[in-house]
């Protein structure tokens, strides 16, 4: 007993010099605001309660100073401002940005109720085929910009938010697959793995109902605007309260082949607060 205690008290006292500040107690009963400054400006956001995984990631982040220094990597106007890669604090001109996630992941917290409106907080992460668990890079997010779409547009990306879900299940199947039996991983058992994972699909496809933009939804994305082929494929975990401006401003930059902007967008500071 008095070893398991001894154990303890070293672990403990090993991870005291990493307290180098002391954090703000929050109420857990308030809601959460993160203030990103940045050298083009300031960005407030509001957390939200009901994706407590990147809630709590993203206020860790903040309070430890982690965003500091690093840059908005990439850049795609009427689309998406994103930062948050640890590697880009080194800020070496035309080096192309985004493979780290400050080595972990978040899983996937996708709810219907949150949708890529314009000042959106979303998390960044790889595509469906090698992240069917849609988990997203630890310590990236982006604010989404969007645009202002008409029906018509909106009809097409209904049909594009389902090719999305259709490609999401195959490689889902295929994931689920291969764990089950890693030998179809090889070069020679791809047909028999294509076969048994398009099988899956079928009979899953024919189960369900084509996915919609609710009328609601869309007078959004005509007046306000975003990004609807986003939706139901990435989470949401907040969205701007203050410095739209700032994102419009930010999107509006003059970029590389890369879409890294030519005058590096800095985040000088990250202030976790409650009202």
């Amino acid at each position: 007993m008095r070893s398991l205690l001894y154990a303890l008290l070293i672990i403990f006292s090993l991870t005291l010099p990493a307290c180098k500040e002391k954090q703000t107690i929050l109420d857990p009963d308030k809601p959460v605001y993160v203030k990103i400054s940045t050298n083009m400006g300031n960005v407030t956001v509001l957390l939200y309660d009901d994706t407590p995984l990147h809630r709590d990631n993203f206020i860790r982040l903040c309070q430890s100073n982690a965003h500091n220094g690093v840059i908005f990597h990439r850049v795609i106007k009427d689309f998406v401002v994103q930062g948050g890669d640890p590697n880009s604090k080194e800020r070496k001109p035309g080096v192309r940005y985004g493979d780290g996630n400050g080595g972990y992941t978040v899983p996937a917290e996708i709810l219907p109720h949150h949708f890529n409106k314009r000042g959106a907080l979303i998390d960044a992460k790889k595509s469906d085929e090698v992240n069917p668990q849609r988990a997203s890079a630890g310590t990236q997010f982006c604010f989404i910009q969007g645009k202002i779409f008409t029906d018509e547009e909106l009809d097409e990306i209904e049909k594009r938010i389902n090719a999305i879900r259709y490609n999401w299940l195959y490689y889902t199947f295929v994931d689920y697959l291969i764990k089950e039996n890693p030998r179809l991983k090889e070069d020679y058992n791809k047909d028999q793995l294509n076969q048994e994972a398009s099988i899956m699909l079928a009979d899953t496809m024919s189960t369900l109902l084509p996915l919609y933009i609710s009328p609601e939804r869309r007078e959004i994305y005509k007046t306000i605007g975003g990004a609807p082929h986003l939706d139901g494929s990435v989470t949401v975990f907040g969205e701007v309260v203050e410095g739209l401006d700032i994102v419009e401003k930010m999107s509006l930059v003059e970029t590389d082949a890369n879409d890294r902007p030519k005058e590096d967008i800095v985040v000088k500071s990250t202030k976790v607060y409650q009202k």
